[in-house]
């Protein structure tokens, strides 16, 4: 029981943060919809000025990335709302091969942007919560599914996920 509650206690010793997303399919346009509604709680990356947090959304079929989209960014926010859809073009046989990775950084403007944290959905999921959603998506085709999911760090997407290691 002591090692369960020390996994525990170290696996949310760092909060990342929060991403609302909505998914949905259109069978029949080959149209993958994806809303980034809004985040919570990110890691702040800069104490001075707080964060100016988007979120990068990358589709990668098997282990190719194909398609890259950003958020805006916001300024000096922890909770940003951003409310941004985002289509991307996938024909339905190609759908169980393709993963989203969603990464959320800070922007920074006088060096590369600062890592928040990051989650897969689709065939190389970065955990239960994100298949999920991932299955949930596919089994309602024209009915938008929205999902909170915890951000997770670098570190163990690329170990559980291979798309994230496909990706920056």
């Amino acid at each position: 029981v002591g090692t369960v509650l020390a996994f525990m206690e170290n696996k949310n010793e760092v909060e990342l943060g929060e991403l609302l997303l909505s998914l949905n399919y259109l069978p029949s346009a080959g149209r993958l919809n994806v809303d980034v509604i809004r985040a919570k709680q990110l890691l702040q990356t800069d104490v001075s000025q707080g964060s100016d947090p988007f979120v990068k959304i990358q589709l990668v079929h098997g282990l190719k990335l194909v398609k890259t989209k950003k958020t805006s960014f916001l300024r000096g926010t922890i909770d940003p709302f951003y409310n941004e859809s985002f289509s991307f073009k996938v024909p339905q046989e190609e759908l169980e091969n393709a993963s989203l990775v969603f990464t959320v950084f800070g922007h920074n403007m006088k060096s590369s942007n600062d890592f928040i944290g990051r989650i897969v959905i689709g065939q190389y999921s970065s955990g239960a919560s994100e298949s999920n959603h991932w299955r949930r998506m596919l089994n309602t085709h024209r009915t938008a599914v929205e999902q909170w999911h915890s951000l997770r760090s670098r570190a163990e997407c690329d170990r559980v996920s291979p798309a994230s290691l496909e990706v920056t």
